[in-house]
């Protein structure tokens, strides 16, 4: 999810004429054409750097011999080939400051997906932990929310009306532009109650900008011929298997010398906001792909996505983390993490951190499976914030990856498969004596039934296989591997 300047989302903010402090961007060597007004904060426009105050790259300058001082200085110290110049804003006397944020809500079981609006009336630095006054307004992307409908949400408080409409042509942005996150923080609000930008940023997808709006984003628009194999890959697996958008876009920079090479599955839009605050502007850690397998995904998909990620070329390890209160079931993207890890020829180290739902069935899996698996494994606690892992990774980083022979396919028949998610179910009644085996009973929708007379088993008409991995999981770990699932993955080019 490539991150806009903070110049270029007020550009996108300008196209619904949303109020903001006044500014002039000043592109990357280049001094201003007319003196400009001070005091003034001059702000590096970096794509996808957080934390600037800490490094230098936003000041507050005072006096005008200040000013061309500052500015030379910013670009010394942001020595960086992405840096796309500065802004520099004018202060404003505040009567308060307010949290704004849209971002995508990718839905689930009984939750459509569409658009997620965050208000906060206690914005600025810090908001982070102000959780508990947070609004959240869901709205679907076709209708997106009145403002109306968006004051009968938020409390009432400083700009009232005027801040509802802002709000209003916030959400407009957002979807006009097809945004991955749109965030202004803070909203000021003026004396006289007026609302304006004050400092802001956004996220999108490259395959999402159309041609007439690529000179805002300032990208080349990318066509299905750009695609990599991988990317192409993980839309045959969407296609095949529509239930929950898996996202996968791997990186056109080159890496910096000496970097680690981390190929990375950064589960839904918490996992990528905390991989960016982990590793900020280093330039020791580079990510060789963009994923998500958050969006409703089943097992099934999950494995065949995380395949694919495994297969990058030049990767050192593999690195997966969420928001760490996640509704998809944690123990179930564990059972897909660990089939992966075990049928890829090239399986890496790995550092994972489950949080959500079953997370504690997750890391017991791992706790038993992990020894037997060719890769060093860690894994993380919800609690453990991402930075430990970063700083995990030259531990368990490897130079050079070796094949390994992976499990064959199933042989014989398979006793059914599954269309939707797609799969291949193999039952060898030798291996459990006839007797019911314990996967039938793991299933936690009944689908997997066991047929006494016919000894084996056999798909209920009257449920649905949610491709968990359970009864497999079960069927090694505790009994003799009487049950396998084969799962075929769609590669667009002979692996």
């Amino acid at each position: 999810m490539p991150a806009l300047t903070e110049h270029r989302t007020r550009e996108l903010l300008g196209t619904e004429k949303l109020p903001m402090v006044k500014g002039t961007f000043l592109p990357r060597g280049e001094a201003p054409e007319q003196p400009l007004p001070v005091p003034a904060y001059l702000k590096a426009q970096i794509p996808g750097v957080t934390s600037r105050a800490s490094k230098g790259l936003v000041r507050l300058v005072e006096e005008a011999e200040e000013l061309s001082v500052g500015l030379r200085d910013i670009q010394s110290r942001a020595e960086d080939a992405n840096l796309e110049g500065v802004l520099v804003t004018e202060p404003v006397d505040l009567y308060a400051e307010y949290y704004a944020a849209c971002t995508l809500e990718l839905g689930g079981e009984g939750r459509p997906a569409g658009g997620l609006l965050l208000f906060n009336p206690r914005g600025g630095s810090g908001v982070e932990e102000r959780a508990d006054s947070l609004v959240r307004i869901d709205f679907s992307l076709q209708t997106p929310p009145s403002a109306a409908r968006i004051e009968k949400s938020i409390p009432r408080i400083k700009g009232g009306e005027r801040l509802c409409e802002f709000l209003q042509s916030m959400v407009s942005v957002f979807c006009r532009f097809k945004l991955l996150v749109l965030e202004v923080n803070p909203i000021g609000v003026t004396k006289d109650g007026n609302p304006l930008v004050v400092d802001c940023r956004a996220e999108y997808e490259t395959r999402a900008v159309p041609e007439d709006h690529s000179s805002l984003f300032g990208v080349r628009t990318s066509r299905a011929s750009d695609l990599t194999s991988l990317e192409r890959t993980v839309e045959r697996i969407n296609q095949q298997d529509p239930s929950g958008t898996g996202f996968f876009r791997q990186n056109r920079e080159p890496a910096p010398e000496g970097s680690w090479k981390v190929a990375t599955n950064l589960c839904g839009g918490g996992g990528k906001m905390l991989w960016e605050m982990a590793t900020g502007n280093r330039r020791d850690l580079y990510a060789l792909n963009e994923s998500d397998t958050s969006g409703g995904l089943s097992a099934f998909k999950s494995y065949r996505i995380l395949r694919v990620i495994l297969s990058q070329e030049n990767a050192q390890v593999l690195l997966l983390t969420g928001s760490g209160m996640a509704f998809q079931n944690q123990h179930h993207l564990a059972a897909a993490v660990w089939k992966a890890l075990r049928g890829s020829p090239t399986p890496l180290p790995s550092l994972l951190r489950f949080g959500g739902t079953d997370e504690d069935l997750a890391h017991r899996l791992f706790e038993r499976v992990s020894p037997s698996l060719p890769v060093q494994v860690g894994h993380y606690p919800a609690t453990v914030f991402p930075n430990a892992m970063v700083d995990d990774i030259p531990e368990v980083a490897v130079d050079s990856r070796e094949a390994v022979d992976t499990p064959p396919p199933p042989p014989g028949d398979p006793v059914f498969s599954v269309e939707n998610p797609p799969g291949d179910f193999y039952f060898y009644p030798e291996r459990c004596d006839g007797k019911r085996p314990g996967c039938v009973d793991v299933c936690p929708t009944g689908f997997l039934q066991w047929d006494r007379e016919r000894q084996t088993i056999v798909p209920s008409p009257e449920a649905r296989c949610i491709g968990c991995l359970m009864c497999e999981t079960h069927a090694i770990l505790e009994g003799e591997s009487e049950l396998l699932i084969h799962l075929r993955i769609p590669w667009e080019t002979a692996q």
